[in-house]
This record gives structure tokens, sequence and C-alpha cells, in this order.
């Protein structure tokens, strides 16, 4: 995702692998944008959702998953995410999706 996401034009991009450091650096880097996996370790990406926009509600939250089903879907986007991405996504579909949600 890093690679891709460099590659429309990102050049400042943060990963983390768990809920704690997704919240850790998202205080500390408070982006515009912030991809969140639904599958993580520990708590879910609707509970991470959640808590990132607790912090910043004017934070732009992508659900992405590499397994999708309607429940899934339908609670990311209750959560407060603005969209859902399919992993592996790609540079159109990525591309789309930030140009829909960039101010």
């Amino acid at each position: 995702m890093i690679e891709l996401l460099v590659k429309v034009g990102f050049h400042d991009v943060t990963e983390a692998s768990n809920f704690e450091e997704a919240v850790q650096v998202f205080r500390q880097e408070r982006p515009q944008f912030t991809f969140v996996d639904m599958i993580l370790p520990g708590k879910s990406g609707v509970e991470l959702t959640k808590e990132l926009l607790a912090i910043d509600p004017e934070t732009t939250v992508i659900a992405m998953s590499s397994i999708i089903n309607k429940t899934m879907v339908r609670q990311s986007l209750d959560a407060g995410a603005k969209d859902f991405l399919l992993k592996p996504t790609n540079a159109i579909a990525l591309s789309s999706v930030l140009t829909m949600w960039s101010d």
C-alpha cells in the first residue's frame, strides 16, 4: 500500500501494525487521510475508525480489507469511514477515492 500511495503522489506515508501503534502515530501525525485495515490483531478496524474520528473528526478514514462482505462494509461506514477499498487495490481505484474525498 505504501508503494501505491507514493505512486499516486503521497510522499509522507506512515504505517502502523496494530491498534495501539495506529492511535499513537495518528496523534503525532494527524494525517488528512487514514487507511484502516478492518482486520487487525486485537481490536478491530471498526474500533480503530471510531477512535481516530473521536480524536480528529475532520480526518478522512478509508476502510480496507482483503475480505469483503456487506456486514463489514456497513460496519466500517457506520463507524465513520468515508469509503471502502478491497485489497489489493490499484492506482485507479485509489486515485478515485482520494479525489472524491479531497478538499
